[in-house]
């Protein structure tokens, strides 16, 4: 028992945690938004869309997005369901309404309608 409670305190074993989390989340979403990868981009300059590693779902920028569009629009609770500062969540807001191709106002909004018919 105590090598169990080792290995569920270890850090390696929480990571592990997260990272098939992570990967349930994402495929989740991609089933419920298949176009959404697409659909972001199409938002964004150019120079600004993102582009995913093969083999990955979402980034880390398109899981902000994924959650936003999920109507999870508080920057705290984002930031506690993927581990990161509020900064970092508020930075990535920022610089992707800002390269946003119809203004910076209302890319959220556009973000919230991806997938809807």
């Amino acid at each position: 028992t105590s090598d169990l409670v080792k290995e569920i305190k270890s850090s390696t074993y929480v990571e592990d945690e997260l990272r098939d989390f992570y990967n349930n989340f994402d495929a989740t979403f991609l089933h419920l938004f298949p176009n959404f990868i697409e659909q972001f981009n199409a938002l964004l300059s150019r120079e600004e869309q993102i582009v995913i590693k093969k083999g990955r779902l979402l980034n880390s920028e398109l899981r902000i997005f994924a959650l936003i569009r999920l109507g999870i629009t508080d920057s705290v609770k984002i930031a506690e369901f993927l581990r990161f500062s509020v900064s970092t969540v508020y930075n990535y807001r920022v610089k992707f309404r800002n390269a946003a191709l119809n203004g910076r106002d209302n890319f959220e909004e556009e973000v919230m309608k991806i997938g809807q018919i």
